[in-house]
């Protein structure tokens, strides 16, 4: 039996679509409901909250997966990506008010103690990092946008689509870090041991993801 995991929430339809498309069996995945572990023909599907499926995949839960590259980089897991399947593209970046658009024009390197709201720490240290920027990291799960405007972070680190969220909170993007999409990774051990049986399934992927 070949195990998927995939991310629950906004990407689920998504994930559902692609494999649908690929020949995999969906039907009990479509009617999943609160079931968090689904078995169709010769597959299992695992279905958790989108930062846990890198683990589920890294020890061995899980043979293959979806997940947004965002998560993944968060999780500091060392995953094979296997495909960008492009499907919920988005871009990571710095929002904030717009007075702090000139703090990040041209002496980026020169900010010290910046505040910073998100939920992914580990990117943002690292980005934040490469720009040559110390920053104070407030970690917030839900609402990140209202952190500038209730005075705990001068700018915050997210993934932002369409910017509407942002634009309704006075907020606008200052600078873009890093694309974000849907990528099928697998575990390093189930590349090496099972390669034979998940070749088809990639191919199938594949195809989808080209004939879009």
């Amino acid at each position: 039996m070949l195990t998927f995991a995939l991310p629950t929430g906004r990407s689920l339809d998504s994930c559902v679509d692609i494999l649908a498309r690929a020949g995999l069996p969906t039907a009990k995945l479509k009617e999943a409901g609160r079931n968090l572990v689904i078995e169709e023909a010769s597959f299992r599907y695992l279905l958790s909250k989108p930062s846990d499926v890198p683990a589920m995949v890294h020890y061995g839960a899980a043979n293959l997966a979806l997940a947004g590259n965002d998560v993944i980089e968060e999780a500091g897991i060392a995953l094979t990506e296997l495909l960008d399947t492009g499907r919920g593209r988005c871009m990571m970046a710095v929002a904030g008010p717009g007075e702090m658009a000139e703090k990040f024009g041209g002496h980026i390197s020169g900010l010290m103690g910046l505040k910073v709201a998100t939920k992914y720490t580990r990117l943002a240290e690292k980005t934040f990092a490469e720009w040559g920027v110390q920053i104070k990291l407030l970690k917030l799960n839900g609402s990140v946008e209202l952190a500038p405007a209730l005075g705990l972070a001068d700018c915050i680190f997210d993934v932002v689509q369409t910017g509407s969220t942002l634009k309704a909170n006075g907020l606008r993007v200052i600078k873009e870090t890093m694309p974000v999409s849907l990528r099928l990774v697998a575990g390093i051990s189930s590349v090496q041991l099972r390669w034979n049986s998940l070749f088809g399934v990639v191919d199938a992927i594949e195809a989808v993801v080209r004939a879009a």
